[in-house]
């Protein structure tokens, strides 16, 4: 191996600075702030959650965002979901589902047509293509990048975000990007090489780390935010909470959010066939971490909304009866 250092560059430093010479970036943080404020045209991609927005500082700032649950809460709707919605081009990295999967699912929740009427015969190619056309139409700038067949690591999304931001309309010079899930893209980085941002490691552990820290740099140094699917550890799979996320302490204290779903298993769901789901700030830099907000989750049409004042009255009620009971 030629370890000689005229043939290789110098590690990056980190710089030492006096707080002097970062309040000019302070105040150009501010100013894009304001400027949002007054304009109504949020500074970065958003949830499109309005009480979720406004918690977090009205937009996911750069840096890690991760979301876990239990199964049947809706991981991957809500990933989806914002990812079409942010108000910013989007680059979701699926590893599990298939494209085509994905779009159906997207497809029921902007058509309000139930996602099992396209797998059951009933749609034809033509009523299926006019569904799918529309809400193709309503998410321009969402790119898919099929990890399912072939692992991609850091160096291949950084590409892809450079042609998902060239080919979006407009000229937004911000982009999300959704990875789903950490621990299936993880695993994949062990099958590529180091130049394309691969693991030569080994163990689970040490996989999920080395991820978690890729993501984190990347994130930062593009300064963009990536937001992350996570699978739940089996100790945390009822509970949830802060350290929930399955693999490494490091996901709660790598990132700037953590979106905590859980679903009330004993909850009745409505005419509409919404069930009940918390969303909890576990993890909230920048704003109060452990708020809990009331979402109402449609698995047939893959779709989350907030509840109305008369929902929030209704639910608030129902939970302090609950509690009450629970104190007798």
């Amino acid at each position: 191996m030629n370890e000689n250092p005229k043939n290789s560059q110098p590690a990056p430093r980190a710089p030492i600075l006096r707080f002097g010479q970062v309040l000019g970036q302070m105040l150009s943080e501010t100013d894009a702030a304001n400027e949002a404020r007054v304009s109504g045209i949020p500074r970065g991609p958003v949830t499109g959650l309005s009480r979720v927005d406004s918690e977090i500082g009205h937009s996911l700032a750069p840096g890690l965002h991760g979301i876990h649950g239990a199964p049947g809460t809706g991981k991957t709707a809500f990933g989806l979901q914002v990812a079409a919605t942010c108000r910013f081009p989007a680059l979701y990295v699926t590893c599990e589902m298939a494209p085509a999967e994905l779009l159906r699912r997207h497809t029921a929740r902007v058509t309000g047509t139930y996602l099992g009427r396209f797998k059951s015969g009933e749609l034809n190619r033509a009523q299926a293509e006019k569904l799918a056309q529309k809400a193709i139409a309503e998410a321009p700038d969402l790119f898919l990048v099929d990890a399912t067949r072939h692992p991609v690591g850091i160096e291949q999304i950084r590409q892809y975000v450079g042609v998902a931001k060239e080919n979006a309309s407009g000229d937004s010079k911000g982009i999300l990007i959704v990875i789903d899930s950490l621990q299936s893209w993880a695993e994949g980085l062990a099958h590529i090489s180091k130049d394309e941002g691969g693991f030569d490691g080994k163990g689970e552990y040490e996989s999920l780390n080395f991820a978690i820290q890729v993501l984190r740099t990347f994130a930062q140094t593009i300064q963009q935010p990536v937001l992350f699917i996570s699978e739940r550890n089996r100790d945390s799979m009822k509970s949830g909470g802060l350290s929930a996320g399955a693999g490494s302490r490091k996901i709660e204290y790598g990132t700037e959010t953590v979106f905590d779903l859980d679903r009330d298993v004993e909850a009745q769901g409505n005419s509409a066939g919404e069930v009940p789901v918390a969303l909890t700030l576990s993890k909230n830099r920048h704003g109060t971490p452990g708020v809990k907000i009331p979402l109402f989750f449609n698995g047939a049409l893959q779709s989350f909304r907030e509840l109305t004042s008369l929902e929030a009255v209704e639910a608030a009620s129902r939970a302090a009866d609950k509690s009450g009971r629970g104190r007798r």
